[in-house]
């Protein structure tokens, strides 16, 4: 008797004797499109994040209140002068493949983010204080001497200085590693499908259409609540949104075009969800693509002619709060006292007739790239009406947006959002503003910014440290860097009967506490 037959008779014996077999608890969950990659180290979007906080697992982690907890750790130490930590690993631990994860597998790990053909986002940077760090970035070294393997489940770092702020980043799933037999030595492939060591494990991809994980039996926290994850992947929010009241998804992110509908519905009121976010949404201007933002005062110009009070409450029907600068409240180096230049068309015109464009006479006609059609629409509205230029709206798809940001040579105005992976003012002054950074899209470049930047992030005193990155912000949002539009937040509805959905001020939590 083959297996195939062996099951349909032990499936037609249970209903003979009345008993149903036991159907598998499935969360479904929508992500708007492919992730660039499975493995964690090289994600530069949040949704490829968001699928390795299931699949992957690292030695810290954040949880639902934006604590930075023990993952893979289960106890370390840090030395008097604060240049060594000791880590020491749960012994229990295995990858997917079925073989122990230990210490070596993150000295391995790291040492392969930190090769120039992967392209990874944190390359160089969680490591710049790490001993050996930066030669090897520079190419100058094969090695990551600075992190040792003292037996299986023992790791110790090294670093150069002081950072207060290692366990936050070690924290981020862009920290976390791979088995190194599952890739391909010096490039961004799996010699198979992907393998990690987290609650969910890989099961299947149709590109454009679905991603499957389920419950890892042997993960070493306990087995998921829910057997599997299906993520599906949809482009439009309209689309998911429409799904979501067709019974055909569990949890969706409610468009702010929705809000109001959703809102006074009598049955989706009741499921919406609200978390706190840290996300800036803002326009960003690239001065390498296009040579009039390399003029402050044209930068000036675009920032006063934009009402970001309309497209805040109006747009986007309150989804967002008035962004008052780069850093969002509830991160500890938020600016409180700072005040965004304000909607003022005239002072618009005024500096873009300093610049030589007199009632918008002689600029040339630009292109606003943005996912929502409505705030491109908005803003390049604005930008007409208030400065008499020719602007078109552009939508490109979603991967080939993130691709045209990244490159910083296809998108010349671009509305976008930048959101935390850890609670720190760096995540935007820092990563949008800092001199040569891949992840400063509008190439802005100001020395003086730089200088302010460098202390905070070497101050080891907190108030100090606040200070400077407060001084860093002022002193581009003085220089018109970017146009900061709102503050957004994570609005969800999540089907009655599911529990244990959280999101922290990144976004979703592990669904591994997620119940149904």
């Amino acid at each position: 008797m083959t297996i195939l037959t062996r099951i349909v008779a032990s499936l037609i014996l249970l209903a003979g004797l009345g008993i149903a077999a036991a159907q598998p608890t499935v969360l479904r969950y929508p992500i708007t499109s492919n992730p660039a990659t499975f493995e964690p180290g090289l994600a530069k979007e949040l949704l490829t994040a968001e699928v390795a906080l299931n699949l992957h697992v690292g030695l810290f982690t954040y949880d639902a209140d934006t604590s930075v907890v023990p993952y893979l750790v289960r106890s370390y130490g840090v030395s008097d002068d604060g240049l060594t930590y000791t880590f020491e690993l749960h012994e229990g631990a295995t990858w997917h493949n079925g073989r122990a994860i230990v210490a070596q597998d993150f000295k391995l790990g790291w040492e392969r983010y930190l090769g120039a053909s992967l392209g990874a986002q944190t390359a160089g940077d969680p490591w710049r204080l790490v001993v050996g760090g930066p030669a090897m970035f520079a190419g100058d070294a094969s090695e990551l001497t600075g992190v040792q393997a003292l037996g299986d489940h023992t790791l110790e770092v090294t670093l150069t200085g002081p950072n207060p702020k290692f366990l936050q980043e070690l924290a981020v799933p862009s920290m976390w590693v791979v088995p190194s037999e599952a890739v391909v030595p010096g490039e961004p492939r799996w010699v198979d499908a992907p393998v990690g060591g987290g609650p969910f494990r890989f099961v299947s991809w149709q590109p454009g259409s679905m991603i499957v994980l389920e419950a890892n039996d042997d993960f070493f926290l306990g087995r998921p609540e829910i057997d599997r994850i299906e993520y599906h992947i949809v482009p439009d929010a309209s689309t998911a949104l429409a799904q979501y009241e067709a019974g055909e998804l569990d949890v969706v992110a409610v468009p702010p075009a929705a809000l109001a509908r959703v809102t006074n519905d009598p049955r989706l009121g009741a499921e919406i969800q609200y978390f706190t976010r840290a996300q800036l949404q803002y326009v960003g201007m690239n001065q390498s693509q296009f040579e009039p933002f390399r003029d402050a005062r044209v930068r000036a110009a675009f920032f006063h002619a934009i009402d970001r009070d309309t497209i805040a409450e109006r747009v986007q029907n309150g989804a967002w709060a008035n962004a008052t600068g780069l850093v969002p409240p509830h991160i500890p180096q938020h600016d409180p006292d700072l005040a965004a230049r304000p909607y003022d068309p005239e002072r618009a015109r005024e500096l873009l007739a300093d610049a030589g464009y007199p009632g918008g006479q002689g600029f040339p006609r630009v292109e606003i790239a943005s996912l929502s059609a409505t705030v491109g629409e908005a803003i390049a509205a604005m930008l007409r009406a208030n400065l008499g230029i020719a602007v078109e709206v552009i939508q490109p798809e979603r991967g080939d947006y993130i691709s045209g940001l990244w490159s910083h040579d296809r998108w010349s105005l671009f509305a976008f959002g930048w959101t935390a992976d850890t609670p720190s003012a760096s995540v935007w002054t820092y990563e949008m503003l800092y001199c040569g950074l891949d992840s400063n899209f509008s190439t802005y470049c100001n020395e003086e910014v730089d200088r302010a930047i460098d202390l905070a992030r070497s101050h080891l005193d907190p108030e100090a440290s606040t200070a400077a990155w407060r001084e860093a912000e002022r002193i581009a949002m003085d220089d018109a860097a970017l146009i900061p539009l709102g503050y957004s937040r994570f609005i969800y509805l999540v089907r009655p009967g599911i529990e244990g959905f959280a999101a922290n001020l990144f976004g979703p939590v592990s669904f591994a506490d997620v119940s149904r």
